[in-house]
């Protein structure tokens, strides 16, 4: 699976705003025309409402590539025909947003590991789950999951009972996973 994020312009506002932007301002006695014209296309584009939000300039479009290849194109995670897609780009767009903010040493590589919950993780179908905790290791974070039953593409399970009204975890309570090597 791949996901690929691409930020799209409105070209009625933000070609008016071009425009504007690049008009030359004329010299006291030239020809103000193109100063006029563009202006005018800006206050009449703004006349129905006066507020400007970054959503009316831009959109997102998200490309997500299936197994099959073939890429499906999303403007609202509406449109998208499955619960867990719409999980997996939204964990993994949060998740690059947020390496993009880490620190790295010289050679890229990160200087911490950043934890982080995801609940429900069940929900998501095995493709999913191994897509977006695959890459959740690729870029430095470490999945924290929660799921009322176990599933497979984690490193360790931690099965919580409560003793005396608390859970105390240690290492004794980890049940280590490994994957089945591939039958041929």
């Amino acid at each position: 699976m791949a996901l690929n994020m691409d930020v799209v312009e409105q070209t009625d506002l933000v070609g008016s705003l071009r425009k504007l932007a690049n008009v030359e301002q004329p010299g006291l006695f030239d020809d103000s025309g193109g100063l006029e014209a563009a202006l005018g296309g800006f206050r009449q584009k703004f006349e129905n409402n006066a507020l400007l939000r970054y959503a009316d300039l831009f959109t997102l479009r998200f490309t997500v590539s299936g197994d099959d290849g073939k890429p499906h194109h999303y403007h609202d995670f509406k449109q998208v025909e499955s619960h867990g897609t719409t999980i997996t780009i939204k964990v993994l767009f949060n998740l690059l947003v947020l390496r993009s903010l880490l620190r790295e040493d010289a050679s890229k590589a990160l200087l911490c590991e950043v934890p982080f919950f995801l609940d429900e993780i069940h929900s998501l179908d095995p493709v999913n789950r191994h897509a977006v905790l695959t890459t959740a290791r690729k870029l430095g974070f470490i999945a924290i999951t929660a799921a009322p039953e176990s599933v497979s593409e984690v490193d360790a399970l931690y099965f919580l009972q409560p003793q005396q009204g608390r859970i105390v975890l240690r290492h004794r309570h980890r049940i280590g996973v490994k994957p089945r090597p591939a039958q041929s």
